[in-house]
């Protein structure tokens, strides 16, 4: 079966959709607004930030500070935004060279490609942020990396056959972003790269999928090139 038609199975058979015709992939029949709304982001990261804050503290009252605010700040910085430049070249050439990464990259501009400029910064920001806090922070420091590792991929639970990588790719990210905690003893470098790979990644999908065509998204998905 080739790429194209494994896309276009969990696709809407016209040419041209918008949001008033395509469904969300979670919930059939229900109709997306292609963005996550900056309040709702807001409310569901605050949650992951609080949850980390509690189980630090409850371990170590001061472990927040020491990992948000480490001596190393700068060279943590460094490595953080050297990761992230790395891990967004390693995504652009896996889209180039494997379909099912372009099926997954297309599954996510279709849900979020209407997404505004600053939209995407406060996303990525705030996405950043609130999971390196809680899986990489709080989670890390009671399991450890591999089991903090893990749970950060089973959060990213296929919704459709597109999916079904993302668990493994989140997993395997999940590790890397561990060991530079386990390096630097801070959050700022995974922090940091993890910005930059859903800042960058957000603005990538926004102007190649905010004008849905389905047709020649196929056609992106089963050769690799963009017409």
């Amino acid at each position: 079966m080739t790429a194209t038609l494994w896309y276009r199975r969990l696709s809407t058979p016209t040419n041209t959709l918008d949001a008033a015709k395509r469904e969300s992939p979670l919930e059939p029949g229900a109709k997306l607004e292609r963005r996550l709304p900056p309040f709702y982001a807001l409310f569901f990261y605050a949650f992951a930030a609080v949850l980390a804050w509690i189980l630090l503290y409850h371990n170590n009252p001061g472990r927040s500070l020491e990992l948000w605010a480490p001596p190393n700040w700068a060279s943590c910085l460094g490595i953080g935004i050297a990761a992230g430049a790395i891990l967004v070249g390693l995504s652009i050439l896996v889209v180039k060279r494997f379909a099912w990464a372009r099926a997954l990259e297309a599954e996510f501009g279709w849900i979020l490609g209407a997404q505004r400029g600053w939209e995407i910064a406060w996303v990525a920001l705030l996405s950043g942020c609130a999971e390196e806090y809680l899986f990489r922070g709080a989670l890390q420091e009671v399991w450890g990396v591999w089991l903090a590792a893990a749970v950060f991929a089973l959060i990213h639970w296929p919704v459709n056959r597109n999916f079904l990588p993302w668990p493994f790719v989140a997993g395997v990210i999940g590790l890397g972003l561990g060991g530079l905690v386990l390096w630097t003893g801070s959050l700022l470098a995974p922090v940091t790269a993890h910005v930059i790979v859903n800042g960058v990644n957000l603005w990538r999908m926004t102007r190649r999928y905010r004008t849905w065509d389905e047709a020649r998204v196929n056609a992106f998905v089963e050769t690799g090139k963009w017409s």
